[in-house]
This record gives structure tokens, C-alpha cells and sequence, in this order.
């Protein structure tokens, strides 16, 4: 993870969770509600073309109403802080299309098993026209990655770090950064420092040095100089920030 690749992840970022935006929202922000709505609409239209098993079109299908009204519902339902709104939502969104295939008595045409997720799993087969339209597989990407960089940045904060801090922590040489790379990896994997390492909010230096392999050995003053960049990498594998992992591939 070089300077550049860090910028890019700065231009991608929000300083804010999606969770956050919706208690935002939840709590009488009216902007907040609709930025939100605005920025998800992709996120509702392909939810909704996915149950419908069909193009869907903002303006012309009754279905793309409904999924909208549906995430305005979910807003105002969600309470946890924890991240799982998206998840939530997209199951408010099949509900209310079930209720209005019922009420619109349409089983031939919509069958209820084609929306309803068998054994609860969630079928996200997306109609190819649907994904030309809105590159939803692309926005997808850059959705969850966006998120994944706003859970990091409070991760970070919690250690009393900036992007900007692990920017300028970042080793210029690549064999440097690759070795402080594993190392983040280890310390996110090995048990016992992985847990010190979250409950305590610091890099326990002289524990990794105790660990490290032959391969990984480093001075203590080199760990105290990348102490930012080795958390960071920590944080997002201990976090299992999904996106950044296979971003970073860690």
C-alpha cells in the first residue's frame, strides 16, 4: 500500500458509516434522508430487480416505489449502530414487493419463491441488462469499499491515527513494506496479540518482536517508525474489512 493507493482510498471514503448516515436520518435529518436515498438508489433498483427477475425502470415499474418506500421504512426501523443496515434493508425491500405481488394478485407472472430467499440466503443474481444500465456490480464494489474505509478510519481514530498518518508512515521501499505488511498480518492473526492488541489501542512492540520468524526480524526502532502503517494493516485484517483485504491482498 503505497502514497498513491492511500490517496485513492481518501477520494472514495466517507466520514461516515452507512449505519451512521441512517441514524442521522432515523432522527429527523431530512437532508440526510434523502442524500441517503439518492446515493442507495442503485442499491434499491438492483434489490428490486433481483426479486422481480426482471429490468426495472424509475419511473415506469409500480415494484420501483414500493423498493423505495421500502428503504424510507427500513431508515426509520434500523436501530443497531452495528454495521448490517444494507442487509436489513434489502430484506424490508422483498417483504414489501411480496405484500404488493399479493395484493396485485401477479403469483403468475412474479412466483413469491423467486423473492423470498431459500433458507434465508440471499440470491443476488443480478438481470445482465440491469448491470449494464447501472454497472451495479462496479457500484457495489465501490460501495462496500467506501464503507470498509469509513469502519477503518474509526478503527484508526481509536489509536490516534489519521489516513494521513498511515500516508506518511507508509515504508518507500517495497521489501520494507511488504515485510510491515506481514507483520500487520501476523499481529492480526496470532491470538494472543491480536487481543492485546485491540484491547489496549497500541502496537505491543517488544510481543511481536518475541514472535516474529527469522525471515521478519526488525529492529525495535523500525517497528516504532511504521508503528502507524503495521496498524493499519492490522486493523483491517483483525476487522475483516473484506474490500481492503482483497484490495491490499492480505
Amino acid at each position: 500500500m503505497n502514497n498513491a493507493l492511500i490517496l485513492s482510498f481518501l477520494t472514495l471514503t466517507s466520514t461516515r458509516t452507512v449505519e451512521a448516515r441512517v441514524a442521522r436520518a432515523r432522527d429527523g435529518d431530512s437532508q440526510a434522508r434523502e442524500d441517503l436515498i439518492r446515493d442507495y438508489t442503485p442499491f434499491i433498483l438492483k434489490t428490486a430487480s433481483t426479486a422481480a427477475r426482471r429490468y426495472l425502470t424509475v419511473g415506469k415499474d409500480d415494484e420501483v416505489s414500493v423498493a423505495l418506500l421500502a428503504f424510507d421504512e427500513a431508515i426509520n426501523a434500523y436501530s443497531s449502530p452495528r454495521p448490517g443496515f444494507l442487509a436489513f434493508a434489502a430484506t424490508v425491500i422483498r417483504r414489501r414487493l411480496i405484500d404488493y405481488y399479493r395484493k396485485e394478485n401477479r403469483r403468475e407472472e412474479v412466483p413469491f419463491s423467486s423473492i423470498a430467499p431459500e433458507d434465508d440466503r440471499e440470491d443476488w443474481a443480478i438481470d445482465a441488462q440491469v448491470s449494464r444500465t447501472y454497472d451495479l456490480d462496479g457500484w457495489s464494489k465501490v460501495l462496500e469499499r467506501r464503507d470498509d474505509i469509513a469502519r477503518w478510519q474509526e478503527a484508526l481514530t481509536q489509536y490516534r491515527l489519521s489516513l494521513n498518518d498511515v500516508m506518511n508512515a507508509t515504508p518507500k521501499h517495497v521489501d520494507a513494506r511488504q515485510r510491515a505488511m506481514s507483520i500487520g498480518n501476523i499481529l492480526a492473526t496470532n491470538r494472543s496479540l491480536r487481543n492485546k492488541f485491540l484491547a489496549e489501542k497500541r502496537l505491543p512492540i517488544l510481543d511481536i518482536l518475541s514472535v516474529l520468524p527469522d525471515d521478519l526480524k526488525v529492529s525495535k526502532k523500525t517497528l516504532e517508525r511504521q508503528r502507524a502503517y503495521i496498524t493499519a494493516i492490522a486493523l483491517v485484517v483483525a476487522h475483516n474489512l473484506g474490500s481492503l483485504r482483497e484490495f491490499l491482498e492480505l
